[in-house]
């Protein structure tokens, strides 16, 4: 029923959007908080991805605008929930928000069960257990440096684009393991998108 996006340019914004029968969107017009950043900084939120109930997960990303700073604290992930009018909430706060290792963020994947969230970039990717309106909690550590889809079947595919190989893990909100046979050779991969069956 509801769809969001969030965006960091000139301005910040969390956007929603109303589905409606035709298929086309209309602006909701929402206005979430987004919590307190940092000393010195205001987060930057981008990109976001939804669970299949009420909820949306963000990536918030310490900023000074313009200025480049290598010592800006890393981006933490945050969780929202939606009202049956489409608002979004949050708990979320700079406390309780877990702390992204990978740097350079490339993209998020949500897991088909809801449970899983995976986040890429330049160091690597890492999953972290999505709890709802609950805060996001570590799971993994930094498992490759790759760019990262699910399937219907717990499977999270990634591709290195440096090494030219698809790596295929296991992970279920209780394990982690690497696929037989994985990692496996391919030719100058780009990006990454798994087609599941129902």
């Amino acid at each position: 029923m509801y769809a969001y996006t969030a965006q960091c340019s000139q301005y910040y914004s969390i956007l929603g959007f109303q589905r409606n029968n035709d298929g086309t969107l209309t602006d909701l017009n929402i206005n979430p908080p987004v919590p307190v950043a940092p000393k010195g900084y205001w987060y930057c939120p981008e990109p976001a991805v939804a669970d299949s109930r009420n909820h949306v997960a963000i990536v918030l990303t310490p900023n000074e605008g313009y200025k480049s700073s290598q010592s800006a604290p890393p981006p933490q992930l945050a969780t929202y929930t939606a009202d049956s009018s489409g608002n979004l909430s949050t708990n979320s706060t700079r406390f309780n928000m877990p702390r992204i290792a990978v740097r350079g963020l490339t993209d998020m994947a949500m897991s088909p069960s809801g449970k899983l969230i995976a986040v890429s970039g330049t160091a690597g990717f890492e999953v972290f257990h999505f709890n709802g309106s609950k805060p996001i909690t570590h799971y993994t550590g930094l498992l490759a440096k790759d760019q990262i889809d699910w399937d219907n079947d717990n499977h999270l595919f990634a591709i290195s684009l440096s090494t030219s190989k698809l790596l295929v893990f296991t992970i279920t909100p209780t394990s982690v393991s690497q696929a037989p046979g994985s990692p496996h050779r391919m030719t100058q991969p780009e990006s990454i998108v798994v087609l599941s069956k129902k």
